[in-house]
């Protein structure tokens, strides 16, 4: 049975909610653990990790199976198909660690450092735990209930925090930063089986099922790791390794927006897009008001972020760190237009053209690579995040034609919906324009203060002008009105809790 519209988008922002909640979470953790980890080691130790990763994100890329997705598509979750999901899940597993065996040594010879061997084996391990999570956990992904994913990820952070800190302390050595990378996924692993209780059984019965989404999504994912990873593998050859642990921890702070809003997403609107197969209208609906939430959210991160780099790197990480604050400032524009794109995957999923996946992919790693190379090759780091910035663009425009083969949305409609965000966002640059000159000499508690000061008023200047233009314009369908019904759920939630609400 179809759900109806207004429980389907309850669940489905709730289920997002959740998600968002847990990445939240987690990215504070993160945040915390990497001020603590920057002022405990050295540019180059994260240089030194950022270098080993990137072989690491890419090879695990490429022996990815959607497998949670495969579940959550199938019309029932059975013991045989959580058997085969387990059992490809180990098998990926034990497949990738011997892979990356077998890379690290020719991998190190290329950079020219015999440690990477070590840590290439040891982060390998990261991967290969997060494969064999619970397959049991597809059963609430099904329901877009993911509250129990909020206090999985929060107890893995927190065990990789644990672990790493005092390393840390005691070494000063980049292992601290593997250890950060490896504790995390073996705690949440461990924990996902007590709340998704299930025995493992080998079992490749049903592997039918998953076969079909083999070839398109493995190869769309290989590419999307290279696209991922394409800059940090150019750059480590044109700099030196401080200088590549200030892009990696620039990269790792502009990426926040994208870890904590805009990925938790495509799981719960996977699912609510599914439930809208075979009515195109509904679904480019969905589609668009999805597109709206991201970037509504985002955007204001994105462009405090950007414009507040510098006294958010200076309060936070210190003068070793300064030349983190220039990358920082333009890697976080790229993350608008991803924005924008980020629910096509979850659209190609639901209606089963997976190969749009592949062909979006394809096209961001053919202008992304001769960009970022040129851009490198003559103007170094600013040079690639030049191309970096210029391919996000150009993507844009191929994703919109996409999702108009996917939808009934032409590329007008779609951009169309995106102009009250932008008109808000434009206004809150301005805000921080005007503000940010008030932060110059301060230090300590006073540029903390400051800075919460200078972001929340340009937030409020954000959210004013949203709302504002959303009412000169009639108040149409869109995100604002999801946040305006939500406030009144939860107004009239208080009112009966506190028996202020009218007798009938």
């Amino acid at each position: 049975m179809t759900a109806r519209p207004h429980d389907l988008a309850g669940r489905t922002l709730a289920g997002a909610g959740w998600l968002i909640a847990s990445r939240l979470g987690t990215r504070s953790i993160d945040f915390v653990g990497l001020l603590l980890l920057a002022n405990l080691l050295l540019p180059t130790d994260f240089g030194m990790v950022a270098v080993a990763l990137t072989l690491v994100q890419i090879v695990e890329a490429i022996f990815e199976i959607p497998i949670t997705q495969v579940l959550v598509r199938s019309e029932a979750i059975t013991p045989d198909l959580l058997d085969t999901a387990f059992t490809i899940g180990l098998l990926r597993g034990g497949t990738l660690t011997l892979a990356l065996a077998a890379l690290a040594w020719p991998f190190a010879i290329v950079f020219h450092d015999p440690r990477l061997v070590p840590l290439i084996g040891f982060l390998s391990l990261a991967p290969a735990m997060r494969g064999l999570t619970s397959p049991a956990m597809a059963h609430y992904a099904r329901a877009i209930d993911f509250r129990r994913d909020l206090l999985i990820e929060v107890i893995g952070k927190a065990v990789a925090l644990g672990c790493s800190v005092p390393l840390a302390i005691a070494t000063r050595s980049y292992w601290a930063l593997a250890t950060a990378t490896v504790a995390g996924p073996v705690a949440m692993m461990a924990v996902s089986y007590w709340f998704a209780p299930y025995h493992p059984r080998w079992s490749l019965a049903r592997w039918g099922v998953f076969s079909h989404f083999v070839g398109w999504m493995t190869a769309s994912q290989t590419i999307g790791a290279l696209n991922w990873q394409i800059d940090r593998l150019l750059l480590a050859r044109f700099v030196g390794k401080a200088e590549l642990g200030s892009f990696s921890l620039a990269g790792d702070l502009a990426a926040i927006p994208d870890q904590a809003m805009i990925k938790p997403t495509a799981r719960p609107l996977l699912g609510a897009f599914a439930a809208l197969q075979g009515d195109a209208g509904r679904l480019s609906r969905a589609y668009a008001r999805s597109v709206g939430m991201m970037l509504t959210a985002g955007l204001p991160i994105a462009l405090g972020l950007s414009l507040l780099a510098e006294p958010v790197v200076r309060l936070a990480l210190g003068p070793k760190w300064q030349a983190c604050w220039p990358m920082l400032q333009w890697l976080a524009l790229p993350l608008i237009p991803a924005m924008i794109t980020a629910p096509l995957g979850s659209l190609a999923m639901s209606t089963g053209r997976t190969e749009t996946i592949m062909h979006r992919n394809v096209v961001e790693l053919v202008l992304k690579i001769p960009l970022i190379f040129a851009g490198a090759y003559y103007y170094g780091t600013f040079g690639l995040i030049a191309g970096r910035l210029t391919s996000a663009v150009l993507v844009l425009v191929f994703c919109t034609w996409l999702v108009t083969r996917l939808t009934r949305l032409t590329i007008v409609e779609q951009l169309l919906g995106l102009w009250r965000p932008l008109g808000a966002g434009g206004a809150m640059v301005l805000a921080l324009f005007a503000l940010r000159p008030l932060l110059h000499g301060l230090h300590g508690i006073q540029l903390g203060i400051g800075l919460a000061g200078c972001g929340g008023t340009a937030v409020a200047c954000y959210l004013a002008t949203l709302f504002g233009l959303w009412l000169a314009y009639g108040r149409p369908p869109g995100v604002e009105t999801m946040i305006v019904d939500l406030l009144d759920h939860l107004r009239n939630r208080f009112r009966r809790f506190t028996g202020s609400h009218p007798a009938r």
